[in-house]
């Protein structure tokens, strides 16, 4: 049985070879009627991969991971994620292995844009790459046990401010201009009269209810800003207030840094992502073409970026037990 997260309802980009309408990515921008295509069961293993068993880090990442470990963080993200590069796209590919959601831990032939991020941050936060298993679950799960009903599907209520508290990010977005801040309650009568709802598998009370909290930078900000948004930087993308929705985010990525510690591309900085949109894969997009791209949206608009900075934990300790 697959059942949905909140990423599987929001997740995409587009590819700028493009010209891009908001009929193009609908399925995000009417999260209430997501694509049918995302239930469409994941391939055991991405096309030449091998017989790789789906919760076993191949032995590429381990040793790569273990080259770079005592690289700035920034750099470790970027080696590591250069060998997940081309993956293809697949929306919600884990779970807790059993139970409402039986999909792997942790599977590395397919990835979705949190998925792909966290995967990242473990192995490049992880002390010994063995040991990042204990640090994804942390990313997803907080200090509670690993089930569905403890994951932290809703980046609003449970992701981002989870993991401020527990120490793995900051948010950096006043950093870089004005911000608005958006503020709303969210209220058990808010989850049940959003159609989306009957996707997920909590009772009442298992859903996060409370104050939304994000510091929002416009997209002309965020254009403006680009060039100085510090390597590692996790982009988020943030879209208009709806009342009746309980999630403002829709996508997130990296910012990438290049071998000489710069930006990437030369001075031109880069957003790494996992993307459903044209070839839906693992890739990279100009920053600030991404940021000019999302002004396209009409039917959801973006309200603007949101960024949050990993916390080196230390290349050689772990974090977690």
């Amino acid at each position: 049985m697959r059942l949905r997260s909140a990423w599987l309802l929001l997740a995409v980009v587009t590819t700028p070879a493009v010209a891009t309408t908001d009929d193009t990515d609908a399925s995000v921008q009417d999260t209430d009627a997501a694509a049918q295509s995302d239930l469409v069961p994941a391939p055991v293993h991405a096309p030449g991969s091998g017989p790789v068993p789906l919760g076993a880090t191949p032995q590429a990442l381990l040793d790569e991971a273990r080259r770079v470990r005592n690289q700035p963080l920034p750099d470790r993200m970027k080696a590591i994620s250069d060998l997940m590069m081309g993956r293809p796209y697949l929306a919600d590919p884990l779970g807790e292995g059993r139970g409402v959601d039986a999909d792997p831990f942790a599977r590395y032939d397919v990835y979705d844009c949190l998925t792909f991020l966290e995967e990242v941050l473990a192995l490049a936060e992880a002390g010994d790459p063995a040991h990042a298993a204990s640090t994804r679950l942390g990313l997803r799960y907080g200090q509670q046990s690993p089930t569905y009903a403890h994951r932290r599907h809703f980046m609003e209520l449970q992701w981002i401010p989870g993991n401020i508290e527990d120490g793995w990010l900051v948010d950096t977005t006043a950093e870089y201009g004005p911000v608005t801040h958006m503020e709303r309650e969210v209220t058990l009568d808010t989850w049940n009269s959003w159609a989306a709802r009957k996707g997920f598998a909590h009772t009442d009370d298992e859903l996060p209810i409370g104050t939304m909290k994000l510091d929002v930078l416009s997209l002309d900000d965020a254009i403006a800003a680009a060039d100085r948004i510090r390597p590692g930087t996790i982009v988020l993308t943030v879209r208009v207030d709806r009342p009746w929705k309980p999630i403002w985010i829709s996508h997130v990525g990296f910012v990438l840094p290049n071998d000489d510690g710069d930006q990437a591309d030369g001075n031109k900085p880069m957003v790494r992502h996992a993307t459903r949109m044209a070839d839906k894969k693992v890739r990279d997009h100009g920053l600030a073409w991404y940021f000019e791209h999302l002004k396209s949206y009409s039917k959801w608009p973006a309200a603007g970026i949101a960024l949050l900075e990993p916390v080196e934990q230390g290349p050689r300790i772990s974090r977690l037990p």
